[in-house]
Protein backbone atom coordinates (compact mmCIF):
# COMPACT_ATOMS: atom_id res chain seq x y z
CA UNK A 1 0.00 0.00 0.00
CA UNK A 2 2.87 2.47 0.49
CA UNK A 3 4.47 1.38 -2.61
CA UNK A 4 1.24 2.52 -4.59
CA UNK A 5 1.04 5.70 -2.68
CA UNK A 6 4.49 6.64 -3.52
CA UNK A 7 4.22 6.17 -7.01
CA UNK A 8 0.69 7.52 -6.92
CA UNK A 9 1.35 10.99 -5.35
CA UNK A 10 4.43 12.12 -7.75
CA UNK A 11 2.39 11.23 -10.89
CA UNK A 12 -1.00 13.38 -9.48
CA UNK A 13 1.45 16.26 -8.31
CA UNK A 14 3.55 16.00 -12.45
CA UNK A 15 -0.40 15.72 -13.76
CA UNK A 16 -1.44 19.08 -12.20
CA UNK A 17 1.69 20.56 -12.91
CA UNK A 18 1.34 20.00 -16.56
CA UNK A 19 -1.98 21.41 -16.55
CA UNK A 20 -1.22 24.43 -14.67
CA UNK A 21 1.26 25.12 -16.96
CA UNK A 22 -0.63 24.35 -19.77
CA UNK A 23 -3.50 26.96 -18.50
CA UNK A 24 -0.65 29.86 -17.65
CA UNK A 25 0.03 29.65 -21.10
CA UNK A 26 -3.36 31.57 -21.71
CA UNK A 27 -2.47 34.48 -20.30
CA UNK A 28 -2.51 34.10 -16.32
CA UNK A 29 0.96 33.77 -14.93
CA UNK A 30 -0.03 33.09 -11.37
CA UNK A 31 -0.50 29.46 -12.96
CA UNK A 32 2.95 29.16 -14.28
CA UNK A 33 4.31 29.25 -10.48
CA UNK A 34 1.43 27.08 -9.84
CA UNK A 35 2.70 24.53 -11.76
CA UNK A 36 6.42 24.93 -11.26
CA UNK A 37 4.94 24.37 -8.01
CA UNK A 38 3.61 20.91 -8.29
CA UNK A 39 6.54 20.09 -10.83
CA UNK A 40 8.82 20.83 -7.97
CA UNK A 41 7.23 18.94 -4.82
CA UNK A 42 6.54 15.97 -7.31
CA UNK A 43 10.49 16.04 -7.17
CA UNK A 44 10.80 16.38 -3.24
CA UNK A 45 9.08 12.73 -3.31
CA UNK A 46 10.38 11.08 -5.86
CA UNK A 47 13.72 11.65 -4.25
CA UNK A 48 13.41 9.38 -1.48
CA UNK A 49 13.31 6.66 -3.41
CA UNK A 50 17.15 7.01 -4.50
CA UNK A 51 17.67 6.50 -1.15
CA UNK A 52 20.03 3.15 -2.51
CA UNK A 53 21.78 4.45 -4.62
CA UNK A 54 22.94 8.09 -3.30
CA UNK A 55 23.98 9.62 0.28
CA UNK A 56 21.53 10.21 2.56
CA UNK A 57 22.85 13.54 3.68
CA UNK A 58 22.21 14.31 0.06
CA UNK A 59 19.04 12.68 -0.53
CA UNK A 60 17.58 14.61 2.45
CA UNK A 61 19.07 18.06 1.76
CA UNK A 62 17.57 17.11 -2.22
CA UNK A 63 13.89 17.08 -0.86
CA UNK A 64 14.60 19.65 1.21
CA UNK A 65 15.19 22.35 -1.67
CA UNK A 66 12.79 20.62 -3.49
CA UNK A 67 9.73 21.06 -1.11
CA UNK A 68 10.55 24.50 0.40
CA UNK A 69 10.91 25.83 -3.51
CA UNK A 70 7.53 24.37 -4.19
CA UNK A 71 5.94 26.17 -1.15
CA UNK A 72 7.43 29.51 -2.27
CA UNK A 73 6.14 29.13 -5.41
CA UNK A 74 2.71 28.09 -4.25
CA UNK A 75 2.85 30.96 -1.92
CA UNK A 76 4.30 33.22 -5.10
CA UNK A 77 1.24 31.89 -7.57
CA UNK A 78 -1.55 32.74 -4.40
CA UNK A 79 -0.03 36.39 -4.14
CA UNK A 80 0.26 37.17 -7.67
CA UNK A 81 -3.51 35.13 -8.06
CA UNK A 82 -4.87 37.96 -5.72
CA UNK A 83 -2.44 40.71 -6.65
CA UNK A 84 -1.49 41.29 -3.32
CA UNK A 85 1.60 41.88 -2.04
CA UNK A 86 4.12 39.42 -3.27
CA UNK A 87 6.76 39.78 -0.05
CA UNK A 88 9.42 38.08 -2.06
CA UNK A 89 12.12 39.08 0.48
CA UNK A 90 10.46 37.87 3.98
CA UNK A 91 9.37 34.49 2.26
CA UNK A 92 12.48 33.69 0.42
CA UNK A 93 14.07 34.88 4.44
CA UNK A 94 12.24 32.31 5.68
CA UNK A 95 12.81 29.31 3.41
CA UNK A 96 16.85 30.38 3.32
CA UNK A 97 16.88 29.75 7.39
CA UNK A 98 14.93 27.20 7.27
CA UNK A 99 16.82 25.04 4.78
CA UNK A 100 20.26 26.23 6.34
CA UNK A 101 18.70 24.67 9.98
CA UNK A 102 17.36 21.31 7.79
CA UNK A 103 20.70 21.27 7.03
CA UNK A 104 22.33 21.53 10.24
CA UNK A 105 19.91 18.79 11.12
CA UNK A 106 21.26 16.55 8.64
CA UNK A 107 24.61 17.15 8.80
CA UNK A 108 25.52 17.88 12.07
CA UNK A 109 22.82 16.41 14.18
CA UNK A 110 21.49 13.59 11.61
CA UNK A 111 18.25 13.64 13.08
CA UNK A 112 15.12 12.97 10.91
CA UNK A 113 13.01 14.01 13.61
CA UNK A 114 14.45 17.58 13.77
CA UNK A 115 15.04 17.89 9.99
CA UNK A 116 11.18 17.47 8.82
CA UNK A 117 9.88 19.65 11.66
CA UNK A 118 11.63 22.28 11.00
CA UNK A 119 11.45 21.98 6.64
CA UNK A 120 7.35 21.35 7.10
CA UNK A 121 6.93 24.19 9.60
CA UNK A 122 8.50 26.23 7.32
CA UNK A 123 6.50 25.43 4.58
CA UNK A 124 3.51 26.00 6.43
CA UNK A 125 4.46 29.34 7.29
CA UNK A 126 5.34 30.10 3.74
CA UNK A 127 1.72 29.51 3.08
CA UNK A 128 0.82 31.15 5.93
CA UNK A 129 2.44 34.41 4.76
CA UNK A 130 0.93 34.79 1.40
CA UNK A 131 -2.43 34.00 2.80
CA UNK A 132 -2.24 36.68 5.31
CA UNK A 133 -1.29 39.22 2.84
CA UNK A 134 -4.22 38.44 0.47
CA UNK A 135 -6.86 37.11 3.23
CA UNK A 136 -9.04 40.87 2.09
CA UNK A 137 -8.84 40.17 -1.80
CA UNK A 138 -11.18 37.40 -2.07
CA UNK A 139 -14.03 38.54 -3.78
CA UNK A 140 -15.96 35.93 -4.88
CA UNK A 141 -16.33 32.40 -3.42
CA UNK A 142 -14.08 30.73 -6.17
CA UNK A 143 -11.36 33.21 -4.28
CA UNK A 144 -12.67 31.83 -0.29
CA UNK A 145 -12.56 28.56 -1.54
CA UNK A 146 -9.18 28.35 -2.48
CA UNK A 147 -8.10 30.27 0.45
CA UNK A 148 -10.02 27.58 2.42
CA UNK A 149 -8.05 25.06 0.76
CA UNK A 150 -4.55 27.06 0.78
CA UNK A 151 -5.11 26.73 4.86
CA UNK A 152 -6.57 22.75 5.22
CA UNK A 153 -3.14 22.52 3.51
CA UNK A 154 -1.08 24.50 6.43
CA UNK A 155 -2.87 22.96 9.40
CA UNK A 156 -2.52 19.18 7.64
CA UNK A 157 1.32 19.94 7.32
CA UNK A 158 1.60 21.38 10.73
CA UNK A 159 -0.62 18.79 12.92
CA UNK A 160 1.21 15.82 11.24
CA UNK A 161 4.71 17.53 11.35
CA UNK A 162 3.68 18.20 15.27
CA UNK A 163 2.54 14.72 15.82
CA UNK A 164 5.55 13.25 14.37
CA UNK A 165 7.84 15.41 16.36
CA UNK A 166 6.11 14.43 19.52
CA UNK A 167 5.48 10.68 19.12
CA UNK A 168 8.72 9.78 17.16
CA UNK A 169 12.01 10.13 18.65
CA UNK A 170 14.01 7.37 17.63
CA UNK A 171 13.35 7.21 13.21
CA UNK A 172 16.95 6.97 11.93
CA UNK A 173 18.09 9.19 8.59
CA UNK A 174 18.25 6.31 6.40
CA UNK A 175 14.47 4.76 7.87
CA UNK A 176 11.98 6.96 5.87
CA UNK A 177 10.89 5.56 3.05
CA UNK A 178 9.91 2.68 5.34
CA UNK A 179 8.88 5.02 8.13
CA UNK A 180 5.03 5.12 9.25
CA UNK A 181 5.14 9.38 8.80
CA UNK A 182 5.95 8.94 5.33
CA UNK A 183 3.47 6.59 5.17
CA UNK A 184 0.48 9.23 6.79
CA UNK A 185 2.57 12.03 4.85
CA UNK A 186 1.76 10.43 1.06
CA UNK A 187 -1.72 10.07 2.52
CA UNK A 188 -2.73 13.35 3.55
CA UNK A 189 -0.04 15.16 1.11
CA UNK A 190 -2.66 13.48 -1.74
CA UNK A 191 -5.78 14.69 -0.29
CA UNK A 192 -4.32 18.18 0.49
CA UNK A 193 -2.59 18.65 -3.12
CA UNK A 194 -6.00 16.94 -4.37
CA UNK A 195 -8.23 19.77 -2.95
CA UNK A 196 -5.85 23.19 -3.26
CA UNK A 197 -4.81 22.20 -7.15
CA UNK A 198 -8.45 21.67 -7.98
CA UNK A 199 -9.19 24.92 -6.01
CA UNK A 200 -6.94 26.87 -7.44
CA UNK A 201 -7.29 25.01 -11.17
CA UNK A 202 -11.07 26.59 -10.64
CA UNK A 203 -10.05 29.96 -9.23
CA UNK A 204 -7.93 30.38 -12.01
CA UNK A 205 -9.86 29.18 -14.58
CA UNK A 206 -12.88 31.83 -13.99
CA UNK A 207 -10.10 34.72 -13.47
CA UNK A 208 -9.51 34.09 -17.14
CA UNK A 209 -12.88 33.38 -18.32
CA UNK A 210 -13.45 36.94 -16.73
CA UNK A 211 -10.97 38.18 -18.30
CA UNK A 212 -11.89 37.30 -21.33
CA UNK A 213 -15.30 38.16 -20.80
CA UNK A 214 -13.97 41.82 -20.35
CA UNK A 215 -11.91 42.33 -22.66
CA UNK A 216 -15.31 41.27 -24.87
CA UNK A 217 -17.82 43.67 -23.22
CA UNK A 218 -15.44 46.46 -22.76
CA UNK A 219 -14.32 49.21 -24.43
CA UNK A 220 -10.31 49.40 -24.37
CA UNK A 221 -9.91 53.00 -25.00
CA UNK A 222 -12.32 54.86 -22.48
CA UNK A 223 -12.90 51.69 -19.92
CA UNK A 224 -16.38 51.81 -20.29
CA UNK A 225 -18.67 48.82 -22.04
CA UNK A 226 -18.95 48.50 -25.59
CA UNK A 227 -22.00 48.11 -27.45
CA UNK A 228 -21.81 43.94 -26.59
CA UNK A 229 -21.33 44.37 -23.16
CA UNK A 230 -24.06 47.49 -22.88
CA UNK A 231 -26.88 45.53 -24.47
CA UNK A 232 -26.32 42.31 -22.36
CA UNK A 233 -26.31 44.17 -19.27
CA UNK A 234 -29.25 45.95 -20.23
CA UNK A 235 -31.22 43.00 -21.91
CA UNK A 236 -30.27 40.92 -18.12
CA UNK A 237 -31.24 44.07 -15.55
CA UNK A 238 -34.14 45.30 -17.66
CA UNK A 239 -35.77 41.94 -17.66
CA UNK A 240 -35.21 40.96 -14.55
CA UNK A 241 -36.58 44.79 -13.33
CA UNK A 242 -39.03 45.80 -15.93
CA UNK A 243 -40.58 49.34 -14.76
CA UNK A 244 -39.49 52.60 -16.65
CA UNK A 245 -35.62 53.30 -17.53
CA UNK A 246 -33.77 56.50 -19.38
CA UNK A 247 -31.70 56.16 -21.94
CA UNK A 248 -29.12 59.05 -22.45
CA UNK A 249 -27.17 59.43 -26.00
CA UNK A 250 -24.49 61.94 -26.55
CA UNK A 251 -21.97 62.76 -29.36
CA UNK A 252 -18.88 65.16 -29.58
CA UNK A 253 -20.00 68.01 -31.49
CA UNK A 254 -17.37 68.59 -34.67
CA UNK A 255 -15.41 65.39 -33.64
CA UNK A 256 -13.75 65.28 -36.79
CA UNK A 257 -12.24 68.75 -37.01
CA UNK A 258 -10.73 68.46 -33.31
CA UNK A 259 -8.69 65.06 -35.26
CA UNK A 260 -7.66 67.09 -38.06
CA UNK A 261 -6.83 69.98 -35.91
CA UNK A 262 -5.25 68.60 -33.30
CA UNK A 263 -4.45 64.77 -34.32
CA UNK A 264 -6.22 61.73 -33.55
CA UNK A 265 -3.97 61.15 -30.52
CA UNK A 266 -5.54 64.29 -28.96
CA UNK A 267 -8.95 63.07 -30.44
CA UNK A 268 -8.88 59.73 -28.73
CA UNK A 269 -7.70 61.88 -25.51
CA UNK A 270 -11.03 63.63 -25.73
CA UNK A 271 -12.90 60.63 -25.78
CA UNK A 272 -11.04 59.33 -22.71
CA UNK A 273 -12.49 62.79 -21.06
CA UNK A 274 -15.96 62.75 -21.91
CA UNK A 275 -15.86 59.27 -20.66
CA UNK A 276 -14.63 59.71 -17.77
CA UNK A 277 -17.63 62.88 -17.25
CA UNK A 278 -20.20 60.31 -18.23
CA UNK A 279 -18.31 57.74 -15.91
CA UNK A 280 -18.67 59.91 -13.05
CA UNK A 281 -22.32 60.40 -13.51
CA UNK A 282 -24.26 58.92 -9.79
CA UNK A 283 -27.78 57.03 -10.44
CA UNK A 284 -28.14 53.65 -9.10
CA UNK A 285 -26.92 50.58 -11.38
CA UNK A 286 -25.75 53.26 -14.14
CA UNK A 287 -24.58 51.53 -17.23
CA UNK A 288 -22.64 53.71 -19.89
CA UNK A 289 -20.94 52.66 -23.14
CA UNK A 290 -19.17 53.59 -26.11
CA UNK A 291 -21.08 52.70 -28.99
CA UNK A 292 -18.42 53.75 -31.50
CA UNK A 293 -16.46 56.51 -32.28
CA UNK A 294 -17.29 59.36 -30.69
CA UNK A 295 -20.55 58.38 -29.47
CA UNK A 296 -22.31 57.84 -26.13
CA UNK A 297 -24.79 55.87 -24.23
CA UNK A 298 -26.29 55.86 -20.53
CA UNK A 299 -29.05 53.32 -19.19
CA UNK A 300 -30.76 54.74 -15.98
CA UNK A 301 -33.26 52.01 -14.65
CA UNK A 302 -36.14 53.78 -12.72
CA UNK A 303 -35.37 57.04 -14.12
CA UNK A 304 -37.75 59.97 -14.99
CA UNK A 305 -37.58 61.80 -18.28
CA UNK A 306 -36.88 65.13 -16.71
CA UNK A 307 -34.38 63.82 -13.88
CA UNK A 308 -32.67 61.99 -17.14
CA UNK A 309 -32.54 65.51 -18.86
CA UNK A 310 -31.07 67.02 -15.76
CA UNK A 311 -28.43 64.62 -15.81
CA UNK A 312 -27.74 65.14 -19.12
CA UNK A 313 -27.46 68.88 -18.92
CA UNK A 314 -25.11 68.37 -16.39
CA UNK A 315 -22.53 66.20 -18.52
CA UNK A 316 -23.41 68.73 -21.00
CA UNK A 317 -21.59 72.24 -18.90
CA UNK A 318 -19.26 69.80 -17.39
CA UNK A 319 -18.00 68.77 -20.80
CA UNK A 320 -17.96 72.32 -22.23
CA UNK A 321 -16.41 73.39 -18.89
CA UNK A 322 -13.75 70.73 -18.84
CA UNK A 323 -9.86 72.56 -19.46
CA UNK A 324 -7.70 69.96 -22.04
CA UNK A 325 -5.07 72.01 -22.00
CA UNK A 326 -3.14 68.74 -20.63
CA UNK A 327 -4.21 67.05 -23.42
CA UNK A 328 -3.06 69.43 -26.09
CA UNK A 329 -6.37 70.84 -27.02
CA UNK A 330 -6.63 74.15 -26.72
CA UNK A 331 -10.48 75.08 -26.51
CA UNK A 332 -13.37 73.71 -25.18
CA UNK A 333 -15.22 70.96 -26.69
CA UNK A 334 -19.17 70.55 -26.66
CA UNK A 335 -21.30 67.41 -26.88
CA UNK A 336 -25.21 66.90 -27.76
CA UNK A 337 -27.95 64.95 -25.84
CA UNK A 338 -30.99 62.96 -26.70
CA UNK A 339 -32.82 61.76 -23.92
CA UNK A 340 -36.01 58.74 -23.99
CA UNK A 341 -37.37 56.72 -21.69
CA UNK A 342 -38.90 53.51 -21.96
CA UNK A 343 -42.63 53.03 -23.02
CA UNK A 344 -44.94 50.08 -22.35
CA UNK A 345 -45.15 49.26 -26.20
CA UNK A 346 -41.61 48.71 -26.73
CA UNK A 347 -40.77 45.75 -28.22
CA UNK A 348 -37.04 46.07 -26.90
CA UNK A 349 -34.78 48.45 -25.44
CA UNK A 350 -33.55 49.01 -28.81
CA UNK A 351 -37.10 51.23 -29.34
CA UNK A 352 -36.02 54.22 -26.92
CA UNK A 353 -32.41 54.23 -28.13
CA UNK A 354 -33.77 54.49 -31.00
CA UNK A 355 -35.97 57.66 -29.99
CA UNK A 356 -32.72 59.01 -28.35
CA UNK A 357 -31.21 58.41 -31.60
CA UNK A 358 -33.94 60.97 -33.32
CA UNK A 359 -33.64 63.49 -30.61
CA UNK A 360 -29.74 63.32 -30.39
CA UNK A 361 -29.94 64.32 -34.60
CA UNK A 362 -32.41 66.98 -33.80
CA UNK A 363 -29.90 68.63 -30.95
CA UNK A 364 -27.47 68.16 -33.71
CA UNK A 365 -29.09 69.97 -36.73
CA UNK A 366 -30.48 72.75 -34.03
CA UNK A 367 -27.25 74.00 -33.64
CA UNK A 368 -25.56 71.26 -31.01
CA UNK A 369 -24.65 72.25 -27.85
CA UNK A 370 -27.80 70.94 -26.10
CA UNK A 371 -29.93 68.32 -24.64
CA UNK A 372 -33.19 67.34 -26.53
CA UNK A 373 -35.64 65.33 -24.91
CA UNK A 374 -39.15 63.94 -25.02
CA UNK A 375 -41.89 62.08 -22.93
CA UNK A 376 -42.19 58.46 -24.43
CA UNK A 377 -46.26 59.00 -24.08
CA UNK A 378 -47.17 61.81 -25.88
CA UNK A 379 -50.32 62.06 -27.62
CA UNK A 380 -50.23 61.86 -31.21
CA UNK A 381 -52.31 64.58 -31.63
CA UNK A 382 -50.39 67.29 -29.76
CA UNK A 383 -47.51 67.19 -31.72
CA UNK A 384 -43.68 66.73 -30.31
CA UNK A 385 -43.18 68.41 -27.13
CA UNK A 386 -39.28 68.93 -26.11
CA UNK A 387 -37.08 70.35 -23.39
CA UNK A 388 -34.47 72.33 -24.59
CA UNK A 389 -31.38 73.88 -23.23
Amino acid sequence: MGENFAFLLPVVLTLFGLVFLVVGRFGNRAALFWGAGYLCATFGFLVPLAETVLPIPLVALSADAAFLSAFFLYSHALAMHFEGPRRVALRAGVAAVAYACAGAAVLIGQSLRVELFVNDIACGLLLTIAVVSVRRRAGSWMDRALLCAVMFVVLEVSVRTVVFFVMTRGVAMGEFIGSTYAYVMQITATIGALVMALAALASVALRIVERHRKAAEEDPLTGLLNRRGFEQLVSRNGSARGGEAAIIVGDIDWFKSINDRFGHAAGDAAIREVAAVLGALSWPELAVARFGGEEFIAYLPNCRLQDAHTLANTVRIAISERDLGGIGIDRSITASFGVAVTAAGDHTIHDAISRADRLLYLAKSSGRNRVVSSPADIPAQSGPKFFVV
